[in-house]
């Protein structure tokens, strides 16, 4: 099967950058990029305390690489 749709690109998908800047450009036009900034930036606001839950229970399964990771130290970062 030498469909193109299958052909391996190798390192980096040509054709997954083209599609994913053609959509981003679509959406750009079309939406209210800014009105949906706020929005999402509300809505991380107002997930805080979920989302730091979720970020924390992923660290303790992390494999240690970074000691901070370990210690959680480096959480209140910006």
């Amino acid at each position: 099967m030498d469909d193109e749709r299958n052909r391996n690109e190798g390192e980096g998908s040509k054709t997954a950058d083209k599609n994913y800047r053609d959509a981003a450009t679509d959406f750009a036009r079309r939406a209210d990029t800014a009105k949906a900034g706020l929005e999402a930036e509300r809505e991380m606001e107002r997930r805080k305390g979920e989302l730091e839950k979720a970020e924390q229970a992923g660290r303790a399964r992390s494999k240690g690489d970074l000691e901070a990771d370990l210690r959680g130290s480096d959480f209140d970062k910006k």
